[in-house]
């Protein structure tokens, strides 16, 4: 979070330009990063930038109170564990705590970041940090709403595949079992699109507690931006930084989605790892051990879970972008011909372990049930409830998204059965159109792994909004890496 502060005002209280302050505001106290301006602002005055005012709507020409703060005392921890030593529950959950209310600066947090990857931590510390994170920031109870009892639901996955329909379309499949499913989701870091910017095409992601509470007694789930929320903070700041890099260890993604979890009082969940070229997880080996530090991390904090491995040779779906996204998760809910059968029998397989870990199906029945529920229209029926409960002003078809207006057109140049499409060459070519920013942009796939091509077919079509953006989305095309075929 940042505030602008007038250059002589700055000067005069001895901050300098990126400086951590100490802001205050009635009840509220948070730390921000401070910008020293000569013009924007007048003497005597502050500017608030939209992270600070989205989440705290502090109204203009309220008085606000800023000072220069110590250095943070975990600043000496995070020295510490940079030369390979080993830290304490106590300064863990300091390290958390100071970063969560953004009393640290960005260089700082990068290099508690490195420390994932050298020298990495141990099983104590794992489990510390993420409490540690969990405690953060603030922990919600879904308990006995809708006469749940203590059980509250969720699906997540580690990322690193081109394609975020699966959520979309399992949740409300879910709650449509009359199970609580509260859903928190991430924006883009690495993938041409996020859960949360698939969503936001069709409904408002970012609520406060109290309007998530109400929307999962109202419907029984919701559908959100996690960054939204005081859920985990520290997590969100990690995040900034990861995004600027695009890299995240193993531990991260342990630490972060466990964490998220125990502060949406998650009590069963289903862990989705998609590995295979391209991925973020490529080798078998780090997928055993993923699956072994989930279920083992899980189990210490009191939450069940399932872990849902499977290879991944392609995108989730044919659409790749915002709005192209939405169209397949549409699709599937409207029970549409054009639909994706590849993403709907994912989506309901890991809806049908879900569904058997609650007690809610017999053991096999699990995936005919969340079926049902699809071809019935009461899922669709239950996400548009989710999206108006959220704030969404009207029901969208598939048929009403609007894609980029400049196309392009790639054909294949090989002949033969493809065996695998790059996610991480798709991730290239999408961000090169303008995703996830330009929601409009996108690749729509039109031939799969599995399906035979030959020479001069249609592969896939680039969408932008802009020449220089449908150029560079051109030079990202290199089809020998893009796509495997079977020997």
């Amino acid at each position: 979070m940042k505030i602008l502060v007038h250059k002589d005002d700055a000067e005069g209280a001895g901050i300098h330009d990126g400086d951590t302050v100490f802001v205050g505001w009635k009840e509220l106290e948070l730390y921000a990063r401070a910008v020293s301006t000569h013009t924007e602002i007048e003497r005597g005055e502050l500017g608030l930038f939209e992270d600070l005012w989205d989440v705290y709507n502090i109204p203009t020409d309220e008085i606000i109170g800023i000072r220069l703060i110590d250095r943070p005392e975990s600043i000496e921890y995070i020295k510490k564990k940079v030369l390979g030593k080993k830290l304490t529950e106590k300064e863990l959950k300091l390290i958390m705590k100071e970063m969560g209310n953004r009393k640290m600066k960005e260089v700082y947090v990068a290099f508690f970041l490195a420390t994932f990857f050298n020298p990495g931590f141990d099983e104590d510390e794992v489990l510390w940090l993420t409490k540690g994170m969990a405690e953060s920031g603030d922990i919600m109870s879904f308990r006995n709403v809708k006469g749940n009892g203590d059980m509250v639901v969720d699906k997540h996955s580690i990322g690193g595949v081109a394609g975020k329909g699966v959520t979309p379309t399992l949740v409300p499949v879910i709650a449509a079992c009359d199970l609580v499913i509260p859903n928190t989701s991430t924006r883009a870091i690495t993938s041409p699109a996020g859960t949360s910017d698939i969503l936001e095409v069709m409904m408002p992601v970012s609520l406060g507690i109290d309007e998530v509470m109400e929307v999962v007694k109202k419907t029984g789930a919701c559908l959100i931006w996690g960054g939204g929320l005081a859920l985990a903070p520290a997590d969100d700041v990690l995040i900034h930084v990861e995004r600027g890099i695009h890299l995240e260890s193993y531990q991260k993604v342990l630490v972060s989605i466990v964490a998220k979890k125990i502060a949406m009082g998650i009590s069963h969940i289903v862990i989705d790892i998609p590995y295979g070229k391209g991925t973020k997880v490529e080798s078998p080996e780090d997928v055993e051990l993923l699956e072994r530090e989930f279920l083992k991390l899980f189990e210490k904090v009191g939450i069940k879970c399932i872990v849902h491995k499977r290879i991944a040779i392609g995108p989730d779906g044919k659409g790749i972008g915002p709005n192209l996204e939405t169209i397949e998760v549409l699709r599937i809910l409207e029970q549409d011909d054009k639909k994706s059968k590849v993403l709907e029998d994912l989506s309901m397989e890991m809806a049908g372990k879900l569904l058997e870990m609650s007690g809610k199906a017999e053991e096999g029945k699990g995936v005919e049930l969340a079926r049902s529920k699809l071809e019935s229209g009461e899922a669709l029926k239950k996400f548009w409830e989710i999206a108006k409960a959220q704030g969404a002003q009207k029901v969208v078809k598939s048929g009403d998204i609007e894609l980029g207006k400049l196309t392009y057109d790639v054909k294949a140049d090989f002949e033969g059965k493809i065996k695998l499409i790059n996610n991480k060459r798709i991730v290239k070519i999408a961000r090169a159109l303008g995703t996830p920013i330009v929601k409009e942009a996108g690749i729509q796939m039109h031939k799969m792994p599995g399906e035979n091509i030959k020479h001069g077919d249609l592969l896939m079509t680039l969408y932008a909004r802009s020449d220089e953006r449908l150029e560079a989305g051109k030079r990202m095309l290199d089809l020998e890496d893009l796509v495997d075929l079977a020997v």
